[in-house]
């Protein structure tokens, strides 16, 4: 009933370091970081975070918020990824995507 109780367990620890010994990368995608504990939990248990906004969706204080808690929970904060841009015709990069 409470996953931020699992995420923290020893039972977790266990499993992530068994994924570590098995797996060359492991990606989580975690509910968002303003909503709920469980990706602040689990950020200072892996080796690094990424945080992805959404353009025009996201507001610049909500990512900045999400960066400090974070980093709050000892999170290494990899970067971030920017979701949503709507491309333009003009630029050169909608032409090469849109080929």
């Amino acid at each position: 009933p409470n996953p931020a109780e699992l995420l923290a367990s020893n039972n977790m620890t266990e499993l992530l370091k068994e994924m570590k010994e098995e797996f060359d990368m492991v990606i989580f995608d975690t509910p968002p970081v303003l909503a709920v504990a469980d990706a602040q939990i689990l950020a200072n248990q892996v080796d690094g975070s990424i945080l992805v906004v959404s353009s025009g969706k996201t507001d610049k204080e909500a990512a900045v918020k999400a960066k400090e808690l974070l980093l709050k929970a000892n999170a290494k904060v990899l970067g971030a990824v920017l979701n949503n841009r709507k491309m333009e015709e003009g630029s050169d990069y909608y032409y090469y995507y849109g080929v």
